[in-house]
């Protein structure tokens, strides 16, 4: 229903879809806990076909995260202990904001919590979206990922098209979306999503990501949502040592 009315109101997204699913498969092909590691291209991920059958909508297979079994895991530290720690990430922002539950009280063309969570969570941190060295994300769909790109404001709204043709959210892009394979490829193991994400981030900024990682990266933006755009939390989070 959101992919419709997000194609109601700006264009058709499913060639943005298929980018954003071939984008996560290969990805994911050098995540090591990734439940999916397969590349699929675009041409697969864009037609529909015996292995690729419509879900719901214009939603195919290849558009929904797998529910997986899976647990994670953090230790949290004082600033003090922290300091002693050979290893260390900074949470230097951390935000949740919730919005209506009934999508009839919402426009649902655009991640409006979403937006706001991410806007206070940059402004807690100070800094711009272009202060992040890459960005792990809640592709439960990936009318989602696209819709937050939008929602981060990488792109105006409708516009999330654009930052997959010009490949803004590759891996060596100019904002790296879900180098992890995202929930597309990793799997979407519900309560541990959320924690999973952090774990795979904090892995990227302590340069432990292998053949996935960023080059250079110090700082990341992570966005976890329950619901369709109810729950958002939005953090930052800042390799210190």
């Amino acid at each position: 229903m959101i992919a419709d009315i997000y194609a109601a109101k700006y264009d058709d997204p499913r060639d943005a879809l298929a980018m954003i699913a071939a984008k996560n498969y290969a990805n994911g092909v050098f995540n090591p806990y990734a439940q999916l590691r397969k590349k699929l291209n675009y041409e697969f991920c864009r037609t529909v076909s015996e292995k690729n059958p419509i879900v719901a909508g214009v939603l195919k297979r290849t558009d929904c995260s797998p529910i997986s079994d899976g647990a994670a895991a953090v230790v949290l530290m004082g600033a003090d202990a922290a300091r002693c720690a050979s290893k260390a990430i900074a949470i230097r922002a951390a935000v949740q904001v919730n919005d209506f539950m009934p999508m009839s009280k919402r426009d649902m063309s655009r991640l409006e919590g979403a937006n706001v969570a991410w806007r206070q969570a940059l402004a807690e941190a100070n800094i711009t979206l272009d202060g992040l060295d890459f960005v792990e994300t809640h592709d439960c769909f990936t009318i989602a990922e696209l819709m937050q790109y939008e929602a981060m404001g990488l792109v105006e709204y409708g516009g999330g098209q654009r930052a997959l043709k010009e490949g803004w959210t590759l891996i060596d892009g100019k904002l790296p979306v879900n180098p992890s394979g995202g929930l597309k490829a990793k799997g979407h193991p519900i309560g541990a999503t959320g924690v999973s994400m952090p774990v795979i981030a904090a892995r990227q900024l302590l340069e432990q990501a292998g053949a996935a990682q960023v080059k250079g990266a110090s700082r990341a933006g992570v966005f976890n949502m329950g619901g369709a755009g109810v729950a958002n939390y939005a953090s930052v989070l800042e390799r210190v040592r």
